[in-house]
């Protein structure tokens, strides 16, 4: 018998097999969703093909599932639609977004406000896994205020677009940096009630490739860790560009650091995490880099603990 989970020793042409199956089994649902014969399937994305929600979608080809999509607070004539997510994960839970657009920037605060209001939170955790520009494109709009513009008043494009808060502010506060990430806080308030958000910006992951180290990312997922902590009710919300690559690659590597590395089990927990993570939303984990990637975290991890 070996001494370490049996996934834990599967060669690099096996992690590559294996995401060429969930590749196709997931190519599968894809097909499903734009076939308008297909009925009775959960893998629909009506609201994302939407035409007046069109132009709330960063990527034409990354849509959120109709059962799983993260739906905005809005009155009568309103669209609740944003290109976000729920995602699950055994007990943990996650919203997984794109990068907001110039034009859903206000969407996106209203997301996170309305969600923390809902699950009761006193606080918004917000994990950005993208730089700004990429190669001289856009892969995220900066959707926060800076420290000289002090707040945003969003109040009236939410009234424009019939979106159902009384109002909406986000109220810079603070900022450090460190070798990592960029910590910014924010107060987001609406009707007179205010969420503080923790905004931690981590630039040095580029699209479909990954990290340098995968310590800053660990470093992060203790900083989640310790907000639950606090207000367990807290959702974090992990967003990119697309809010599938290395959106789906973080928040498995975050779920790993509370799993149970089982020697006496056949189960991969890599290919387990990434189907799970796809049925939530398309695309998560999206090249075979990331999936490999994950392979090497989980060695790290399991390591770490025998050693400890």
């Amino acid at each position: 018998m070996t001494n370490k989970p049996v996934f834990l020793i599967k060669t690099e042409l096996e992690q590559k097999i294996g995401f060429r199956e969930i590749t196709a089994y997931c190519d599968r649902h894809l097909s499903q969703a734009v076939d308008p014969s297909a009925s009775n399937t959960p893998w629909t994305v009506k609201a994302a093909f939407d035409p007046k929600n069109k132009d709330r979608n960063r990527y034409s080809n990354v849509l959120p599932w109709d059962r799983t999509r993260v739906r905005l607070p809005c009155l009568k004539g309103g669209s609740d639609y944003i290109n976000a997510s729920f995602v699950q994960l055994d007990d943990r839970k996650y919203i997984a977004a794109q990068g907001p657009l110039r034009n859903t920037i206000h969407h996106f605060w209203s997301m996170c406000f309305s969600q923390a209001e809902e699950t009761g939170s006193l606080a918004v955790f917000i994990a950005m896994v993208t730089p700004l520009i990429e190669q001289n494109r856009e892969k995220c709009s900066q959707y926060w205020p800076t420290k000289h513009q002090g707040t945003w008043d969003m109040s009236e494009a939410l009234r424009a677009e019939c979106l159902a808060l009384h109002g909406l502010t986000v109220t810079w506060l603070s900022e450090e940096s460190s070798d990592e990430f960029v910590l910014t806080t924010f107060r987001l308030e609406s009707g007179g009630i205010s969420k503080k958000v923790y905004h931690y910006y981590y630039l040095d992951w580029r699209d479909t490739l990954t990290p340098k180290s995968v310590a800053p990312l660990l470093l992060l997922s203790r900083k989640i860790q310790e907000a639950k902590q606090i207000d367990p009710r807290l959702i974090p919300v992990v967003h990119c560009s697309a809010g599938v690559g290395r959106t789906g690659t973080f928040i498995a590597i975050d779920n790993f650091l509370h799993l149970d590395f089982d020697v006496t089990s056949d189960t991969d927990l890599v290919s387990e995490t990434v189907k799970t993570l796809r049925d939530h939303r398309m695309m998560m984990v999206q090249t075979s880099q990331q999936y490999a990637f994950l392979y090497q975290v989980a060695k790290d991890i399991y390591h770490n603990r025998t050693r400890s």
